[in-house]
């Protein structure tokens, strides 16, 4: 495979350098900071999201990627056979069996979604990486800088363990059977949170680059039960966010009913807020199916990437479904949009207010801390500074249909 850094292609023959995220914080605070961002309105930050901030599209990365890792000498435009090119990588790095034509015909198809697509799943990136043999640098690079999500978390094991075989040169099904042997570790009492884990979690990457200090770093995350911690403390987090959304959509449903049922309607209660309701104020902007389900994405779909508090994802939330970050930073959005305290503070106070308890909560839940380098994030920061939250927000959804 060639030297050459895979993020700093010839803008002439390919893909244009992608450098936003070393720019991307600073373009953000600036732009909410500016005189013409004061009470900015849906156009301002729908300008900002489809005109300003990088969008980075997955699927030309990814081909860039295997263009280069296949050392093809043609026009990378004229290159047409990546599917193959993917499948033939994968079988050499061992990441499927070629011989077993069911395994073939689902990894064809999956490959032919990621082949078309401006995003993947998180899980599905440590896959590709493995599958092409991306080294731990190379993964971090789509993950940050392609997909917008953060680094490797070293509070998941199997994400650990991605580091640690791909630092190390080591095969999918090497972290398989890493995987399998943390889970079936047997319970150890004597562990403890002690100096030695507390200086493994400030610098994770020094210990588990080595086999020895995987196996202990692993250890103490299974023995100390960080990963389901975390997962219990999200959902905690979530339900009490839930619960003060509830308060506050009732509050803004008596305050604000609807004309069309008459004026003898029933007062709301908070358990008469269901993720339907919940759903109607949020997205008040959205078209409709016929079915009464949101329409698709429209001009942001690339910007937002499934980051939608519908009411399917919030009943799939309660059901117990995992948790995921812009669950949260969704839920503290609409409590600052509908909290009438929060909303007559100046925007710089509540600003402040928002991106300090918001940034709590996730690291409280196991979660990095708010990341305006994504667009959904920056999104809803910008929302937080707007002159009306909620208008604000329904208003750039609304924007994105118009112009579709």
């Amino acid at each position: 495979m060639s030297k050459k850094n895979i993020l700093d292609y010839d803008e002439a023959k390919t893909i244009r350098p992608q450098n936003f995220t070393l720019t991307a914080m600073k373009e953000f605070y600036d732009t909410i900071e500016s005189d013409q961002f004061q009470g900015a309105s849906e156009d301002t930050i729908y300008k900002y999201l489809t005109n300003i901030m990088e969008v980075v599209s997955f699927k030309d990365f990814l081909k860039r990627y295997i263009y280069e890792y296949a050392g093809i000498k043609e026009n990378f435009n004229q290159v047409t056979n990546y599917t193959e090119l993917l499948l033939e990588i994968f079988a050499r790095n061992g990441c499927y069996d070629p011989d077993d034509i069911e395994e073939k015909k689902k990894l064809k198809k999956k490959a032919n979604r990621w082949l078309t697509s401006e995003s993947v799943k998180r899980e599905n990136m440590f896959y590709i990486g493995f599958g092409l043999n991306m080294n731990d640098k190379q993964i971090s690079e789509f993950l940050t800088l392609v997909l917008k999500e953060p680094d490797f978390d070293f509070t998941s094991p199997k994400e650990t363990i991605y580091w640690h075989c791909r630092y190390n040169g080591k095969s999918w099904r090497e972290a398989q059977k890493l995987i399998e042997a943390y889970e079936n570790q047997a319970e150890d009492p004597s562990i403890r949170e002690n100096h030695m884990w507390k200086a493994m979690q400030n610098d994770p990457k020094m210990y588990v680059s080595s086999e020895e200090g995987l196996e202990k770093y692993l250890h103490y995350l299974k023995q100390l039960g960080v990963a389901k911690k975390r997962e219990t403390q999200a959902r905690e987090i979530f339900m009490d966010l839930y619960e003060r959304a509830q308060e506050l959509c009732a509050i803004h449903l008596n305050r604000y009913p609807d004309l069309e049922k008459g004026k003898n309607q029933t007062e709301l209660k908070a358990e008469d807020i269901n993720p339907s309701r919940m759903e109607s104020i949020l997205y008040s902007g959205v078209p409709v199916t016929d079915n009464g389900n949101l329409m698709s994405y429209a001009k942001l779909r690339e910007q937002f990437k499934s980051k939608r508090l519908s009411r399917a994802r919030i009943n799939g939330i309660l059901s117990g479904k995992p948790i995921e970050r812009f669950d949260l930073i969704t839920l503290i959005f609409l409590i600052y949009a509908l909290d009438e305290e929060k909303l007559v503070k100046s925007a710089p106070a509540r600003f402040s207010e928002f991106v300090d308890e918001a940034n709590d909560l996730l690291i409280e839940a196991g979660m990095i801390e708010l990341y305006p380098v994504n667009p959904y994030e920056a999104f809803v920061m910008m929302c937080v500074v707007s002159e009306d939250l909620l208008d604000t927000f329904a208003g750039v959804w609304e924007k994105s249909y118009d112009e579709e």
